[in-house]
């Protein structure tokens, strides 16, 4: 009865009859079966817990040095075996629901163990274990059935690198202005070289948080590591440019010591300048030139100037009809006044010069508004405007223009990357 319910259910997504039969879990996986191949669907109770319940017992390296984790694990009574890996804690926490983290290891581990482990020794890792970061020991516990159930986790630390001296970077800003600012960097004598990566103030962590399960990123050193792309060895000196005024950054700085392993991260923190005046802040904005084609698409050319009370403005413009009947002056105020700091298109400092996606023979409206350096925002500045005819077919015609020197790809979810742990070994000590 059950199976032809979902027989019907499938058929009422269908305009021919299906022979696949998919079971879709709450990640959207999915095992798929032909449907002549099936004899029946049997639904069965299990009652009770189904885990593998790890416990960390301690981490050391061999004389080796490679990399040991001891821990128990502990079956429920109706666990009949369990898989169980060793990540980043920061791949585990990116795996935010049960479901997630099982199916990560049920994918990731071919070996299943069906017995319980005091004090197991567990080898055969394929990454290197970073000193001072947060690791987490993930089981997945599986029924008589087969079927992976709950999942168990034991987070721990390794222990602190000895360090061989005091690696270390001092820094001095030589130069500030409202939208860039230069640092000299000098490391020390116990530093062999060092990495240095520019944030808005507290944003690091946040990128962290973001980029860490994706890029296989054990701790925040990694990041910078890879973020800044190149070791400096002697004093260097960088600038920084196209900031924002009157905002808060942060270089993080990576010191190495003669060994390669990472000190004490050194923070620099800096305020751009301040930009524009307490008067009033105002758009001046003027036309340039008609260009494109049919195949390319038409473009117009807005040139948005601001005066010198101009702390930041922002732009943009919208056919007139459009505004006339969804818009007015309200909704395009409370538009240009939302922060939007994904775009970095929105805020502007200096003249903006664009290209608005335009038709032909058509009427738009620029606006424009900026706020000084109190915050205050000025008057809505506007210019009507009406494209040259084309007898061309319109390639593109959008209500509000979009910019055709922007290429601007919206942040999608990704999830961390599924690495198969084949070599990893659990042995009872």
């Amino acid at each position: 009865m059950v199976f032809a319910v979902m027989m019907l259910s499938i058929t009422a997504f269908s305009q021919s009859t299906p022979n696949r039969l998919l079971v879709v879990d709450k990640t959207g996986g999915y095992k798929g079966f032909m449907i002549e191949r099936l004899d029946s669907i049997v639904f069965r109770s299990v009652e009770g817990r189904v885990a593998a319940d790890v416990e960390f017992l301690g981490y050391e390296k061999d004389n080796s040095g490679a990399s040991k984790v001891r821990c128990s694990v502990t079956r429920t009574p109706d666990c009949y075996s369990f898989k169980i890996t060793c990540v980043a804690k920061s791949l585990a926490d990116a795996l935010t629901t049960d479901i997630a983290k099982a199916n990560y290891v049920d994918r990731t581990v071919s070996q299943s163990y069906s017995q319980n482990f005091t004090n197991a020794e567990m080898t055969g890792f394929d990454f290197d274990f970073q000193a001072n970061t947060s690791y987490t020991l993930l089981t997945v516990g599986f029924d008589g059935y087969g079927v992976p159930c709950e999942v168990s986790r034991a987070d721990f630390a390794t222990p602190s690198a000895n360090i061989a001296g005091n690696p270390s970077v001092d820094w001095v800003l030589d130069e500030v202005t409202p939208t860039s600012f230069k640092l000299t960097m000098t490391p020390n004598s116990d530093c062999s070289g060092f990495y240095t990566c520019q944030f808005k103030a507290g944003d690091a962590e946040n990128q962290y948080a973001q980029w860490a399960a994706f890029m296989g990123f054990a701790n925040i050193g990694d990041m910078i590591k890879s973020f800044s792309g190149y070791e400096y060895n002697e004093v260097h000196t960088q600038e920084w440019t196209a900031l924002s005024p009157s905002t808060d950054y942060e270089v993080y700085i990576l010191p190495l010591d003669a060994n390669g392993e990472y000190g004490s991260m050194v923070i620099a923190s800096v305020r751009t300048a301040a930009q524009g005046g307490s008067g009033t802040a105002e758009v001046t904005i003027t036309l340039g030139e008609f260009g494109g084609d049919a195949e390319g698409g038409y473009w117009q050319r807005v040139i948005y100037t601001p005066n010198d009370q101009t702390s930041l403005f922002r732009d943009m413009t919208i056919v007139k009809s459009v505004y006339e009947s969804e818009w007015g002056d309200d909704r395009i105020i409370s538009y240009l006044k939302q922060d939007d700091d994904m775009n970095p298109y929105w805020n502007h400092y200096a003249e903006d010069n664009v290209q608005w996606t335009s038709a032909p023979n058509t009427e738009y409206i620029a606006f424009a508004i900026a706020k000084n350096v109190n915050g205050e925002w000025g008057p809505l500045a506007r210019k009507e405007y009406t494209t040259p005819s084309s007898a061309s077919p319109v390639a593109k015609k959008q209500a509000v223009g979009t910019r055709l020197n922007a290429d601007v790809q919206p942040s999608v979810g990704v999830a961390p990357v599924a690495k198969a742990a084949r070599s990893l070994r659990l042995v009872e000590r």
